[in-house]
């Protein structure tokens, strides 16, 4: 008796209820590889657990048997003759090999995390292991850019066409060979305007670039799976209570399907940002904040995956490359892009910020 009704009791519960359980995320990973031909990773830029974990999938030996293209947004296309070289085994001398890194678009001033040359050093390093036609090749999906020729006016418009650009080279060099690519993006790169939103509104009026997955999914609707990764939430009581049903999981774990999952409740139900809270970036519109407060209250909602790297109070930022300090040359290339970008001199920042990793949470 009891057997039975344990068995209607299963058979009623809803998706919210019937949680599914965590896989060791490598496995995870290679699982969606199977049924589509893009995974995404959606990065909180800079966390050392997230940099690990793209190398890691690197040096699995699946990855170069049945993917092997990985499309990045921290490099600059202009260079992709460099990082052809460079993971290749080729000698390239820093200075050059460095351009990779600081001719993006996007990122303010640079790219500045030690872990991003460090994993196109593990991509070398993987294929110095593999013949020639089994090698891994990465893809730079940063615009083209010229920085001694570029007016701030010249690089908003480039700032605008960022996924644009990447879209066309994962058209261009994956889709269209029917080949598979892992993209490693900054998560709102895969996060759409919510429905009936401003942000939606803008796109639907020609105000506003889609981003990077809405591009894939016009000619590609299956192509691409989706994994964000968790960082926790500015409130500490809050990642406290997620963090609790995660005791036991593999590190690191993926969490599939994302939708509805207990994070994805959670994270809805103790979002607090607002509109005119002072933590958002300064300079836009009241429309633009607004965005970024829907995305902020679920932004889990666009995932197919959830990617656990550590708990919260445990992850730190990669420490800034040294030559950002050290090389006085190097420091006036990055005031020159800050100055392009933002319209006004970078500000100096103290050594201390750039020696010592932080944690991503209080």
């Amino acid at each position: 008796m009891w057997y039975l009704l344990s068995l209607l009791f299963l058979a009623f519960l809803t998706p919210a209820q019937a949680q599914p359980a965590p896989q060791p995320a490598l496995d995870g990973v290679f699982a969606a590889f199977r049924s589509h031909a893009l995974v995404g990773l959606g990065e909180h830029h800079r966390i050392q657990q997230e940099l690990d974990f793209y190398s890691a999938v690197i040096r699995d030996p699946r990855f170069a048997a049945e993917v092997g293209n990985v499309v990045v947004e921290f490099g600059g296309a202009a260079h992709q003759d460099i990082i052809d070289r460079y993971v290749n085994g080729e000698e390239i001398p820093y200075a050059e090999l460095r351009k990779v890194w600081t001719d993006t678009v996007g990122w303010m001033p640079v790219v500045t995390g030690a872990g991003y040359p460090a994993f196109f050093a593990q991509v070398r390093e993987t294929n110095q292991k593999l013949p020639p036609e089994k090698r891994i090749h990465v893809w730079l999906g940063e615009p083209v850019i010229d920085w001694s020729k570029v007016t701030h006016a010249e690089w908003l418009a480039l700032n605008r066409q960022r996924d644009d650009f990447a879209a066309a080279v994962i058209e261009r060099e994956i889709l269209s060979h029917e080949k598979k690519a892992l993209i490693i993006y900054g998560g709102a790169h895969f996060e759409p305007p919510v429905p009936g939103s401003a942000g939606e509104k803008l796109v639907k009026a020609g105000q506003r670039n889609s981003v990077l997955a809405d591009m894939i999914r016009r000619n590609h609707p299956d192509a691409l799976y989706v994994a964000l990764f968790y960082s926790g939430t500015a409130n500490k009581d809050c990642a406290h209570d997620i963090e609790k049903d995660m005791t036991g999981w593999p590190v690191p774990a993926l969490l599939s399907p994302a939708r509805d999952s207990f994070i994805a409740r959670k994270l809805r139900a103790c979002s607090t940002l607002k509109v005119e809270d002072g933590g958002l970036p300064p300079g836009l519109t009241n429309t633009q904040k607004q965005q970024i407060v829907d995305l902020n209250k679920d932004a889990m909602s666009y995932a197919d995956a959830i990617l656990y790297v550590g708990p919260s109070g445990d992850l730190t930022y990669s420490p800034y490359m040294p030559d950002l300090y050290l090389d006085a040359a190097y420091g006036r290339t990055v005031a020159l892009h800050y100055q392009l970008q933002m319209g006004q001199p970078m500000p100096s920042y103290p050594v201390r910020d750039y020696t010592v990793p932080k944690k991503v949470r209080p």
